[in-house]
């Protein structure tokens, strides 16, 4: 595993680990960008979305487990931590060049009726799938993601640099 750097995004909200050579770029308003500076590198992004319902509107179904799934369409796991966790893959077309693109959703419970959705997005070119190196990031990010930890703070809104 290469050297790593820990990243602490928006005052605490997620905290995950990079390779240390990866460049990191944020968005003012929110979002991160993170990536080896190198040509056909993969691309990670980070966004996040609050779901917050007025409590008197909050349904007994209305769990971040049932939220996630239907948000990712995927099978949702919850992790040792209390977060739960839903994976998935899909192919997609960008100006002609096709893109595979691995995405990982992580789900907090802020207050019972105040939900955190974390994504994460993985994008490489279709045809560098199956190499050995990308496989090997693949693996680092599930494992980086998946220990991450996700607390369930306010953290920090509106302009920011990190």
């Amino acid at each position: 595993m290469p050297p790593m750097k820990s990243i602490n995004y928006r005052g605490g909200i997620a905290r995950f680990n990079l390779p240390s050579s990866w460049v990191e770029e944020y968005d003012d308003e929110g979002g991160g960008t993170f990536y080896e500076d190198k040509p056909d590198s993969g691309t990670l992004r980070l966004n996040v979305m609050n779901i917050e319902k007025p409590p008197g509107q909050v349904r007994p179904t209305d769990t971040v487990d049932n939220v996630l799934a239907e948000i990712s369409g995927a099978e949702v796991h919850r992790l040792p931590s209390g977060v739960v966790l839903a994976q998935s893959s899909h192919l997609a077309d960008e100006e002609g060049e096709e893109l595979s693109i691995e995405t990982w959703y992580i789900g907090v419970t802020i207050a019972s009726n105040h939900f955190r959705i974390i994504i994460f997005t993985y994008t490489i070119l279709a045809s560098q799938k199956s190499d050995a190196n990308v496989l090997q990031e693949i693996a680092t990010l599930n494992r980086s993601i998946s220990e991450g930890d996700y607390p369930a703070v306010k953290g920090v809104s509106g302009s920011y640099v990190q």
